[in-house]
């Protein structure tokens, strides 16, 4: 490839079409596993990545011999037959794929198997880009050096290129492994976003709030940002403010405010029974959207532009219903009778909750519409299984085994916030006394 580039008339247009056409095979092969991933992560595809991650890492740091190998060739009458440029361009398409011709490092077999278990486009997009530079800078700088043979005599030169990219590699997996799921603050829990600042409650203290690198205490507990606002309730009373300065906008007293959502144009509050929704510039109850009897629950609201989100149970089924504020009309986003669905969050046409279910929790995140959620963080479930069946007794009947054997955890996944980068979830764990420790966790959205 390099002695193709060397003999084109103008070398700098050859290379520019070899680029191209590696970073379109990339970007197709890799996107669509992107995209795949999106609607097949899970459990099991994330351990694969893994596990073929860490074969590749330990294969180039050793040595190796690349295996599996696909033992094809490009076409070498192409060079002849068609304009050089355009016979590097397909070249550099065939190359791009990574799946069609020879690949120098076991590390290219990863790297399909991490845009698959990642199910993120975005991110499939710079996997494709970082392959095709990693392909085509050795071919574009030997040809500018007239090295044609260099690797070929000096095979050093290969085993550091393939010790380089295994290191590179396994930072990789390292720092995907860590930031799935990194720890924003304990105690803290109840988490409220809005672009880049953050509060939670902190239980026994107050609510937080964190801006500009700051993080400050409210004079309230359970605080909801949005928009320009911040707002609060200390007892029955409720605050609306300014977030820049906690200037106080609007107080009044709400009897059983629990819970609290503020947009730039409304404000939700939940009582133990029900959830209103009120301009955000205007006090008194406003509209009731919702109001259950026990032993059904509602779990906190979330606001869109002009929808109130949130999630009704009871001991038959869970529900995720939107109701659009102006005209009353109600969406019914997700339901479920064998799983809990938990605390709805919004951002851009994407609602974020928590799925408890019998095999493991789940943070999920989909259109509003439903068709094609996705997982973005996993823990194992509350309870294990059983047989089935009496001991020394006949095994026939329904027994429905999970997918992989469940590591029961005492930890629960609880409420949730979204922004367009970042997806947060409260994690409970049982403390002494009864008590529960949330803390706030952070997992890059997708």
């Amino acid at each position: 490839m390099v002695g193709t580039v060397r003999a084109a008339r103008h070398p700098r247009t050859a290379g520019a079409a070899f680029a191209a056409g590696l970073a379109l095979g990339a970007g197709v092969v890799f996107v669509a596993l992107g995209a795949i991933g999106a609607a097949v992560s899970g459990h099991a595809v994330v351990l694969v990545a893994l596990a073929v991650g860490a074969v590749a890492v330990a294969s180039d740091a050793l040595g190796l011999r690349v295996r599996p190998q696909i033992r094809f060739q490009v076409p070498e009458p192409w060079r002849r037959e068609m304009p050089v440029s355009r016979a590097l361009f397909l070249y550099g398409l065939l190359l791009g794929t990574g799946l069609t011709t020879y690949v120098p490092a076991t590390a290219a077999w990863a790297l399909p198997a991490l845009s698959l278990a990642l199910g993120n486009v975005r991110l499939s997009v710079a996997i494709a880009l970082g392959f095709a530079a990693g392909r085509a800078l050795p071919v574009l700088v030997l040809a500018a050096r007239g090295g044609e043979r260099v690797l070929a005599e000096r095979p050093r030169g290969q085993r550091l290129l393939r010790v380089l990219v295994a290191a590179s590699l396994l930072l990789a997996l390292l720092a995907g492994t860590v930031q799935a799921a990194g720890t924003i603050a304990s105690p803290a829990g109840d988490p409220s976003v809005e672009g880049a600042n953050l509060a939670w409650q902190q239980p026994g203290v107050g609510g937080f709030l964190r801006q500009n690198g700051t993080t400050a205490q409210l004079p309230g507990n359970n605080p909801a940002i949005g928009a320009t606002f911040v707002a609060w309730h200390n007892g029955p009373q409720l605050t609306v403010a300014d977030r820049a300065s906690l200037t106080p906008l609007t107080v009044d007293s709400v009897p059983g405010v629990q819970t609290i959502a503020v947009s730039r144009s409304w404000l939700a509050y939940r009582t133990p029974t029900e959830i209103h929704v009120r301009p955000v510039a205007e006090t008194g109850p406003g509209t009731t959207v919702v109001k259950v009897k026990s032993p059904a629950q509602l779990g906190r609201p979330a606001l869109g532009v002009d929808l109130v989100v949130f999630h009704r149970a009871t001991s038959e089924a869970s529900w995720i219903t939107a109701v659009n504020i102006r005209s009353g009309k109600r969406l019914q986003l997700r339901y479920s009778q064998d799983a809990l669905l938990l605390n709805p969050s919004l951002d851009g046409g994407q609602v974020l909750y928590v799925k408890e279910a019998r095999c493991s929790q789940q943070l999920r995140i989909g259109r509003l519409g439903g068709g094609g959620d996705h997982l973005l963080y996993e823990i194992g479930p509350l309870a294990g299984q059983d047989l089935g069946h009496e001991r020394h007794h006949t095994s026939q009947g329904e027994h429905l085994p999970c997918p992989f054997k469940p590591r029961v955890t005492k930890k629960m996944l609880w409420t949730t916030a979204l922004s367009p980068t970042t997806a947060y979830v409260t994690v409970l764990t049982p403390g002494n006394g009864g008590h529960t420790i949330p803390t706030l966790l952070a997992v890059a959205r997708r």
